[in-house]
């Protein structure tokens, strides 16, 4: 119709109509459906009529250009990409912190280009955080258990990780486990790798309980090597489970002879996985398809603003074998 055609700007409405048609509109408080024009913006046969409806992917990094991001959010937000293209819809990573966006030009920004929904992509503790009027949004977290809003949370299960990785150390013959754990990553995941693992230790007779450490934060790699050094020294710990994937460097940097003299394991194998580092594969591409998946969902059941009893989503990951964690005799 030709208000229709107006509203979408198409060229074969002369200039003076649609911009009356679209005075009007603003007038009466009109808003295009994201939903809808996603719905509608193949023709038969596949053709594209119009460009795709946007979801905001918001990170804080604490890492610089984007150009920067981990390995590990970068697998997260390619599977948000991924599902969102899969879906009909853009995703659109977009930094908030000192020298990107605040929260009165993300507002500006996200009402500018109709976005309505937006996924929280694992925010660092310690840098940025966000506010908006969560009424007007469909929104998901990934991790970012330490910030508001109160959304769904979707992330990899990182209490029965740590759980299963203590079990399979066990198994191999370890009889002190020790977790270490930046406090950062802890705040990010509500606690949860220490939580699985003081639940693991509770079984174990207390001379062969090892106290967790907690990394602080913005400490340097020397610094944190040799604290992790004297920790190991201290509680003879035979078995090291970390969260990052630099442990065994970190180790050998102390002098230790790894896993001759201390094994260890990470929490966090992301890709290229490596072969000869014991640990967790977390399914990170599809923590990002899912909390894509709950927005779009929200949008098309046309929910805004969060939910009274938010919930939490979590994704499977697997256990490797690897030559840094081998059998004890």
């Amino acid at each position: 119709t030709t208000i229709s055609l107006a509203l979408r700007k198409h060229p074969s409405i002369p200039d003076a109509t649609r911009q009356r048609i679209q005075e009007i509109a603003l007038r009466l408080g009109y808003q295009k459906n994201p939903v809808y024009h996603a719905l509608s913006r193949f023709r038969q046969e596949g053709t594209v009529c119009a460009p795709a409806p946007r979801i905001a992917y918001l990170e804080n990094f604490g890492y610089g250009s984007p150009e920067n991001r981990p390995p590990h959010l970068q697998a997260i937000l390619d599977g948000a990409k991924r599902q969102a293209e899969l879906l009909g819809y853009q995703l659109e990573p977009l930094a908030v912190g000192e020298d990107d966006h605040d929260s009165r030009s993300l507002t500006s920004h996200l009402r500018e280009h109709q976005i309505t929904g937006i996924v929280i992509g694992a925010f660092a503790p310690g840098f940025a955080e966000i506010a908006l009027n969560w009424d007007e949004f469909a929104v998901a977290k990934v991790h970012s258990r330490h910030t508001e809003p109160e959304a769904t949370v979707i992330g990899n299960d990182q209490l029965r990780e740590v759980r299963m990785a203590f079990r399979q150390l066990s198994a191999l013959g370890y009889e002190r486990i020790g977790l270490a754990i930046g406090r950062s990553d802890e705040d990010a995941c509500g606690h949860r790798h220490t939580a699985g693992y003081l639940m693991e230790e509770a079984s174990l007779p207390s001379a062969r309980r090892v106290p967790p450490l907690l990394f602080p934060y913005n400490l340097n790699v020397t610094l944190l090597s040799a604290m992790l050094a004297r920790w190991v020294r201290r509680n003879h710990v035979d078995v090291v489970l970390c969260n990052w994937t630099n442990i065994h460097r970190m180790l050998e940097r102390e002098g230790f002879d790894v896993p001759r003299e201390v094994a260890c394991a990470s929490l966090c194998l992301y890709e290229p996985v490596d072969q000869d580092l014991a640990g967790v594969r977390p399914h990170l591409g599809l923590v990002g398809e899912r909390a894509v998946s709950i927005v779009v969902a929200q949008l098309k059941s046309g929910e805004r603003g969060l939910p009274e009893f938010p919930s939490s989503i979590y994704v499977q990951s697997v256990w490797q074998h690897g030559a840094s964690a081998p059998q004890r005799a």
